[in-house]
């Protein structure tokens, strides 16, 4: 009886260790391209909720994602359309905790949607001590372009209002390497 009591708190462990992990934070710029993630080091906290339309292989999809910023602690909820949980990340500058409660293979990775949302929402100075040598993220009026060594556009940007001392928020990201298109909607009341 105690063989099967240890078992079956072994499984549960194992199974609790593999809905919440501990990813290092990282993320991948390209599929040979992968750089340490930023500390979300902002003077102002953040907070919106957004619905992402993704196009990928042609193929659309949707996400709300409830972002918030606060005390340099990153945190993402991502939802379905009808408000299902799909997963939950946390970022404190050095790790990253991800909960993944259903798994949709047309949607992009949890990480994924870190990345992209950090790039859009953090200053540039703080990306470019961790871009690797020769790639630069640029500002430019409404866009925010992501270049890699050879100048060609890995990421591009579109915001609604030009560059100011503000978080301004995305309404388009194109990835050029992994082939996919973010429609960004703000669900907060302006």
């Amino acid at each position: 009886m105690k063989k099967y009591v240890t078992l079956t708190i072994l499984v549960l462990a194992m199974l609790v260790s593999a809905c919440t992990t501990k990813p290092k934070a990282e993320a991948w710029l390209t599929k040979g391209t992968k750089v340490n993630l930023p500390t979300p080091n902002l003077q102002q906290n953040y907070h919106d909720q957004q619905l992402l339309k993704f196009k990928y292989k042609n193929q659309e999809n949707s996400l709300i994602t409830l972002v918030d910023v606060n005390q340099n602690q990153l945190k993402v909820i991502g939802l379905t359309a009808l408000g299902i949980r799909l997963f939950a990340i946390e970022y404190d500058g050095q790790h990253i905790k991800t909960k993944q409660n259903i798994f949709v293979k047309e949607l992009p990775a949890p990480q994924q949607v870190l990345s992209d949302i950090m790039l859009s929402i953090l200053p540039t100075q703080q990306w470019q001590v961790v871009l690797p040598e020769g790639w630069q993220l640029i500002d430019n009026q409404l866009h925010r372009k992501l270049l890699n060594e050879k100048q060609e556009t890995i990421i591009d940007i579109t915001y609604k209002e030009n560059p100011s001392p503000q978080i301004r928020k995305p309404i388009y990201i194109v990835h050029n390497i992994f082939g996919y298109q973010i429609d960004i909607q703000s669900m907060e009341a302006q």
